[in-house]
């Protein structure tokens, strides 16, 4: 008699789940947790998720070993508030981090992160991280014992990819007779692209292959926010090419990086998480980079839980969302979640009868008028200064086709939710942030300003 598939994975996920929970009774190490994160990466740009180009071969490797979920959902489309999310299991509103240039506001002192969980559990902590948003000011890495943050004058100079793994490499050389969590953070795909001569020479247009034009300096973003920079389909395109070029080098380093670490072995137990902040536009809706509309380009991430020798490998197309990340990580790792996160394990979704996750709010634009979206299965609303949108993310995942008028009743029915779910949360009123001279300079320069501040 065959077992069908269903109950063979979950009885793969029940043995792994047991094993990892039965550790510290047998007096084994908690397993290692590596959790990459490549800042502005679109889910659409790895080979997995249907891209051609051939951009992330290493990624694509990892995906084979674990969990893929197809369709994750960050909950802001900048950097703060989605990684304070992930880290909380918040949304935006409930844990406070976020603002807009000059009134950034700081994680609500009294929200526990993910770090300081596992620190708590015995756990070695650090963080290699390339943007003062995840540096010691705005509390979004609290946990982390081991903070290595690099803050770098403008948006064309940065801690490229090579130098980040080095820095992860070698904080794991180091013996340590506590199990570890380390978080690496790349940011090379963040405005400007300026990818090293071989993966330009690669994936970068033909005209740009040898040259060293780059696109995306504080200037140009300036001036496309001030409708000052014509953004035609051609500059667009070779833009998006080196763009694709960046990701490019930033697969080959995570591929050095798992290699090295040793976090794909079944013998050193090793949980990896992959994932991005937020995406980028280019001209899906009309306009180019992040931080403005709360589309799937900006919000659809990619999202890989790999546990080699204890999570059978699958993909999983029901929505998720950023804030079940840190609830899975503690499950795995048979570490005490914490009361206050909001989000729920994603190991239900691989039994043989799937828990439901729930809505999902995104929200927190640094750039333009608030606008929120709400997610009900394929079904999302976007609130804005517009009024009502509403697509389905099944049949129009591109968001082509506004339905809110064709289905107005819907549309109202999710607004309603949307309004009563945002009385209900716990909102945290984030600290106030005073910026050093040189904070307030390094931010302006990455473009989380529309050029009136100077």
């Amino acid at each position: 008699m065959n077992v069908p598939h269903a109950l063979r994975l979950a009885a793969s996920i029940l043995l792994a789940t047991s094993l990892t929970a039965s550790c510290p009774s047998d007096g084994k190490r908690h397993p290692n947790v590596l959790f990459l994160a490549v800042d502005t990466l679109r889910a659409d740009r790895l080979g997995v998720q249907g891209n051609t180009r051939g951009l992330t071969p290493n990624i694509d490797r990892l995906a084979s070993l674990g969990v893929r979920f197809a369709d994750a959902s960050s909950h802001a489309p900048w950097t703060l508030p989605s990684f304070a999310s992930l880290f909380t299991s918040l949304y935006p509103s409930e844990h406070g981090a976020g603002g807009r240039f000059p009134d950034f506001t700081a994680l609500a002192p009294t929200v526990p992160t993910v770090a300081e969980g596992f620190r708590d559990a015995g756990y070695d902590t650090a963080a290699i991280t390339n943007v003062d948003f995840l540096g010691t000011t705005f509390g979004a890495c609290r946990g982390f014992e081991h903070l290595d943050s690099v803050h770098f004058a403008n948006n064309e100079e940065l801690r490229r990819a090579g130098p980040t793994t080095d820095a992860a490499l070698a904080w794991l050389a180091t013996p340590r007779a506590k199990p570890w969590f380390l978080f690496v953070h790349y940011f090379d795909a963040h405005a400007a692209y300026d990818p090293p001569p071989e993966y330009r020479a690669r994936f970068a247009a033909p005209e740009d292959a040898r040259s060293t034009w780059t696109f995306g300096s504080r200037a140009e973003l300036v001036a496309q926010r001030q409708g000052n920079l014509v953004l035609d389909p051609a500059t667009m395109a070779r833009a998006e090419a080196l763009y694709d070029a960046e990701v490019a080098y930033v697969d080959a380093e995570i591929g050095r990086l798992l290699e090295r670490s040793g976090a794909l072995d079944p013998a050193h137990p090793t949980i990896v998480v992959f994932t991005a902040d937020h995406g980028e536009e280019f001209q899906d809706h009309g306009s180019w980079e992040h931080g403005h509309t709360v589309y799937q380009e900006l919000l659809h991430v990619p999202l890989i839980v790999a546990a080699p020798g204890r999570l059978a490998p699958a993909v999983v197309s029901t929505p998720v969302r950023h804030i079940d990340v840190a609830p899975t990580l503690c499950e795995l790792a048979d570490v005490a979640p914490s009361a206050s996160f909001r989000g729920k394990s994603l190991l239900g979704l691989l039994a043989s009868a799937p828990a439901k996750l729930g809505h999902s709010l995104a929200e927190g634009a640094f750039l333009g008028p608030p606008r929120q979206a709400w997610r009900d299965g394929f079904d999302k609303l976007i609130v804005s200064e517009h009024g009502l949108e509403l697509y389905d993310l099944h049949a129009d995942p591109a968001e082509a086709h506004d339905r809110s008028r064709a289905e107005f009743a819907r549309a109202l029915e999710l607004a309603d939710e949307l309004e009563l779910a945002s009385k209900a949360l716990r909102l945290a009123h984030g600290g106030a942030v005073e910026l050093s001279d040189d904070e307030r300079a390094r931010l302006e320069t990455l473009g989380y300003t529309d050029g009136k501040h100077r």
